[in-house]
Formats: structure tokens, sequence, C-alpha cells
């Protein structure tokens, strides 16, 4: 997400950037947020001959073609699994599939154009932000830029879209959250302190029943990010330590892409969550599921080992009861200890795995 080749590649039309004072939407010393309302040429993000590595930093590039059957494990069962979780991601960030169908020639999606336009450092409101988060890290003082608790909106509008009267939620998106936290050391030692904390929500607007069938899929996402403090920039591009993006898609179900950076793990974890349709055909690996379609899939891509691991579980709670613990010591079932659930795919351990094949290396993970 270098500013040099967004800058480029959004070809941005600031047609207003309000909100730099502290007087439009109730921002303060406290919490700079405030109103930015922008136009862009296009949502669409693209490699071009003057930025040809955009689509390198966009959320899914390295699993999309990460996940890839490599060597013996190559085979035309593993290969039709990898492009079928493709497809699927597809749906979620609007994809457009290069040729071979292992890379994507666009994204459309609010997630993928608002880090990029964080990190072209052309938004004074978004720059002021991270300014303040940097002073306050500067300072070891608990610092917030968040603009639902400042009133602020943020709203981005699409002029290609406009012109040509798309559906509502192709042409503009607005963005109910968008925050930045720093958390200073506490004499707790936590794991969790000297960090920074974003956090970044789009819910699509309503629309009467007649239009609903001309909107994009997308219907919302959150997603989340942490950073190490000592490092954090108030320009360019923040790589962070852990990250977390949920979307939810009007048939489709929802995926939520969870991204370990740190230690040795290096692993992209994505969750198919309640699609209508079958996303992976198990049969096709010889694996027979009481339920085609499991509400829990976790297809997980470790990095370092090359390696993808699919795990399934259906009808399974997340967390039970300890088994250790006697619930006729507690008045109410409700205050009896729980213990995550191993049988739920999320927590399944490396032995449960009902497909697993080795990848292509993927250099330079970003």
């Amino acid at each position: 997400m270098r500013s040099v080749f967004l800058y480029a590649t959004i070809s941005m039309a600031f047609a207003t950037v309000t909100g730099c004072g502290s007087d439009s939407s109730g921002s303060s010393a406290l919490n700079p947020a405030s109103d930015v309302d922008l136009t862009f040429s296009t949502f669409d993000l693209t490699n071009t001959p003057q930025a040809p590595e955009t689509l390198e930093h966009t959320l899914f590039n390295d699993y999309y073609s990460g996940i890839e059957p490599s060597g013996t494990d190559a085979t035309p069962e593993n290969r039709e699994t990898a492009k079928d979780i493709r497809r699927h991601i597809d749906n979620f960030i609007g994809a457009t599939p290069a040729e071979d169908g292992k890379s994507y020639t666009r994204v459309r999606n609010p997630l993928d154009l608002m880090n990029q336009v964080i990190s072209v450092g052309e938004v004074d409101n978004f720059d002021d932000g991270r300014q303040y988060i940097s002073d306050r890290i500067g300072q070891s003082t608990a610092g917030t830029y968040n603009t639902r608790s400042a009133g602020a909106s943020i709203r981005f509008t699409d002029q290609a879209a406009t012109n040509t009267q798309q559906a509502l939620n192709d042409r503009e998106w607005r963005y109910q959250t968008l925050d930045w936290r720093y958390v200073p050391k506490t004499g707790n030692e936590s794991s969790l302190d000297e960090k920074v904390y974003r956090t970044i929500q789009y819910i699509a607007r309503s629309v009467d029943t007649a239009q609903q069938d001309r909107q994009p899929e997308l219907v919302s996402l959150l997603a989340g990010a942490r950073f190490s403090a000592p490092n954090f920039s108030a320009s360019g591009y923040n790589k962070p330590e852990l990250a977390t993006a949920d979307f939810v898609s009007r048939n489709h179900g929802g995926i939520e892409l969870r991204q370990e950076f740190i230690g040795e793990e290096q692993k992209d974890t994505l969750f198919i969550k309640n699609s209508k349709e079958p996303v992976i055909d198990y049969r096709r690996h010889g694996v027979i599921l009481e339920e085609a379609n499991p509400d829990c899939q976790r297809v997980e891509l470790n990095y370092a080992m090359s390696k993808v691991q699919i795990y399934t579980s259906n009808d399974e709670p997340s967390r039970i009861q300890d088994p250790e613990a006697n619930p006729d010591d507690y008045e109410n079932s409700e205050d009896v200890p729980t213990v995550p659930n191993p049988d739920y795919c999320v927590n399944q351990s490396e032995d449960q795995a009902k497909v697993v094949w080795n990848t292509v290396p993927t250099a330079h993970r970003q």
C-alpha cells in the first residue's frame, strides 16, 4: 500500500473533504474525527502502468494465490477445491479473476478501498487522526480517534457509477465507524499493551424491496487490526501484527479472514459461515459428511509450511460446559463455567483436518 502506487491507482477527485476543523462534527482535542466526504472516479482497484503493484497489497491477494496446490498435491481434485474457495471469496470482495483463475485483476469493496485511501495520506482528517495517535504514543498517553463517538460521517461516492445510475450501494459507501485507539503500557505488563487498534465498519444502506435485487452482494463488513505502537507511523502503510475481516453477503452467508503476521505461525485462516449452497465438494476428496454444507468451515493457509488444511463442523457450539465442573454446584445453569468446544471447527486440532495439501510458496507475504 505504498502511497505512490495508491494515489495513481485510485485517481481520486476530491469533491469535498470537509471537517478539518473542530466545529463540523463534534471533534475535539481528545478525538479529532470529523466529516469526510469524497468523490472517486471509480471504486475499482486495479493494477495500472503507473501503479503496477496495487493489487499486491489488497486483503486477499496472498491467500487467494497462496492456496494453490503444488507438486504431487496439484491433483485435479485439490485444484478444483482451491478454485471453489476463490469463487466464493469473489462474491464478497468484488474480485474479477485473472485468466488463470489463481489471482484477480480487479477488486471492488469498501475495506480494500478504505485501506488504500488511508495509506495514500491525501485526506486531511484521516492524516490528523493518525498523527494524533502517533503523538499520544510519543506521550505514552491513551488516545482515541472515533467517528461514531464524534458524530462524524464518512461518505465515498463513485462518480462513474453515479453517472450511469447504478444501484445505491454501488455508487455510495458510508462507513459507520473508523476508529484508531492507542493503549499504552500499564503496570500489568499485558501483551495487549503498547498497541494501536483500528476498526473499520461498513453497512450497506437500506433500500426499497423493489431495488434489492440490483444491490451488490456485500451487506456489511467489520474489520479490526492490531499494530505495534513503537512501529506505528503517521504516514504510509502500517503492517499489522494481527488482523481480521468479517464480511456478510445477501445470498452467500459470510466469510471471515483472520491473519497472523508475527511469530512462527505466519498464517491466514478463512472461515466460511452459513453459505446457502455448498462451497467445497468434500466427496471429491473421498470425505463423506453428514451435512453437505456444514455451517462452520475453516480453510487454514500456513505460509511457513506451505500447507492448506480444511476443517469442518456442523451444529457444534463454540463453547461447552466445563466437563470438570459440577452443574449441581451452581444455582443457575448459565453460571456453569464453559470451555472451548474441541469439536467446533475453529478449535479442532491438526489431526482432525478433512483435507490437506501442500501449496506453492508465497514469497514476500504482505
